[in-house]
């Protein structure tokens, strides 16, 4: 499988994914309308009735059995490649956390871009961002009580870097909530080059880091059509884990 690339590259589909939000969030109805729910006060609606223009995080939630694992109160709280909509946003409901931080190496873009979760919680001080890519994640060890990698392990350059430093700064006893599409070789012959996702992995790849470092909570993999795309991806991986 890919597990890393070079810069250019991985350039190349950083470009792609800001063209893409870029887009998702202009002057297009779904952007139109998220506005219009803010200040409704509806926002938290809006997802289901603007289907990509979430990102699948409502998926993803149901995937990862609602959060129901994470605790009403934690310290310090990483997402990783967060995207535009994040992750994080869906888990602090009915939560407390100390602090939160939204890392991503398009953030400073993000958080310019009208219309989303992250550039509203970054202007009410809810986030801190962080604009490194995993692969060059700031953060001392044993840092974070809770560390969120969902979808993102496609988009990286170094796939084994990055699950390192995500593993790496996860506090001993904290959660790591990893979810990732799965890609076997006759997906690649299937669907050839994908600009937008350079990396791609399996199964066996992910548990070689998964299962040593934690204890799992939540560990499967759903099938082909149980995933998102599943012409693309042979399965879905859904861990959740301790660490030990």
């Amino acid at each position: 499988m890919v597990r890393r690339v070079d810069r250019e590259r991985w350039l190349d589909a950083q470009r792609w994914e800001l063209d893409l939000w870029t887009r998702e969030t202009g002057s297009d109805r779904r952007a139109r309308l998220r506005r219009w729910a803010a200040r409704l006060g509806v926002g938290r609606w809006i997802p289901s009735l603007l289907g990509s223009g979430d990102d699948w995080n409502h998926w993803w939630k149901q995937q990862f059995d609602d959060y129901s694992f994470v605790p009403a109160r934690l310290g310090e709280v990483l997402e990783l490649g967060c995207g535009p909509f994040t992750n994080v946003r869906l888990l602090r409901e009915g939560r407390r956390f100390e602090r939160v931080v939204c890392s991503d190496p398009l953030i400073l873009r993000y958080i310019s871009l009208r219309g989303t979760w992250i550039a509203e919680a970054y202007r009410r001080g809810i986030v801190e961002v962080d604009d490194h890519p995993a692969e060059e994640c700031p953060f001392p060890s044993d840092r974070f009580d809770l560390v969120v990698m969902i979808n993102v392990l496609d988009h990286v350059r170094d796939l084994d870097l990055s699950l390192a430093n995500a593993i790496r700064v996860t506090n001993s006893g904290g959660l790591f909530v990893l979810g990732q599409d799965l890609t076997d070789e006759g997906d690649r012959a299937r669907i050839g080059e994908d600009i937008g996702h350079p990396i791609r992995t399996t199964h066996s790849e992910l548990d070689g880091y998964t299962v040593p470092a934690f204890e799992p909570v939540i560990h499967r993999v759903l099938d082909r059509d149980s995933g998102r795309n599943p012409e693309a991806h042979y399965g879905t991986y859904i861990f959740v884990g301790r660490k030990r």
